[in-house]
């Protein structure tokens, strides 16, 4: 089972975000880095980042954006790292969906710290959420479709399909990542693992670009992966 906690840090200061992902990789982190928002959108789904650390004065777009962009379309944790001290500003940051507000100049420890906590806070049963009647996802198997809420059609690969019908099996609650692996390619090494991750980023982008409902395919850390919304096999 993965349980390596993947950080993206988010910081146009280059010395800076060099020596935080640096520290955290020696911590045990999987973490990677992004000059600006631009290099952060083409990011964004090359992992299943667990938390991301945004810095509000990015050079392209304010970092309020892309935390305001995380929480519309993502369930990641989000930290934002700032020398903004202001009242005004930590409220602002709280608004836009940031789980935790930290001042630079911040201890890396600190940081470790709060993101291990928000990490290991994943709920490990996801239960679905209210829904009026017409408000549930369906799964064609025989036109390899899923069905948004709002009517979009998402088309899938025949593996796609047979990810999304494992997490239908029980609605809300997380299918380990060992159980995907062994279903869907009959093993789990270092190869498999890694086409898992390929296909939950390709199948969110695709779900992104067809539909403004949230994505429903929720990362359960060390677990695996659940279908967070009602989904009917039709």
């Amino acid at each position: 089972m993965d349980s390596v906690i993947r950080v993206l840090v988010v910081e146009d200061d280059n010395d800076l975000r060099e020596s935080v992902v640096e520290y955290l990789g020696i911590t045990g982190f999987a973490a990677g880095g992004a000059k600006n928002a631009s290099e952060f959108y083409n990011l964004v789904f090359s992992e299943d980042w667990d938390v991301i650390v945004v810095d509000i004065g990015l050079p392209d777009q304010s970092g309020y954006v892309v935390v305001e962009y995380l929480r519309a379309n993502t369930n990641i944790k989000v930290i934002i790292l700032t020398a903004r001290d202001a009242v005004e500003d930590r409220v602002r940051g709280y608004d836009c969906g940031a789980d935790i507000y930290l001042i630079k100049p911040a201890d890396c420890r600190e940081l470790a710290a709060a993101i291990n906590s928000l990490a290991h806070r994943q709920t490990i049963r996801a239960e679905p959420q209210p829904s009026a009647a017409g408000e549930v996802w369906g799964l064609a198997r025989s036109t390899w479709s899923l069905l948004g809420p709002d009517g979009a059609v998402v088309s899938l690969t025949g593996k796609e399909t047979q990810f999304l019908e494992l997490l239908a099996v029980i609605p809300g609650s997380p299918v380990s990542r060992d159980h995907l692996l062994t279903k869907l390619y009959l093993r789990h090494d270092e190869y498999t693992s890694r086409s898992l991750d390929s296909l939950v980023r390709r199948l969110r982008a695709k779900i992104m670009a067809t539909t403004e409902t949230p994505i429903p395919i929720k990362t359960v850390h060390a677990v695996g992966y659940c279908f967070s919304a009602r989904l009917k096999i039709v």
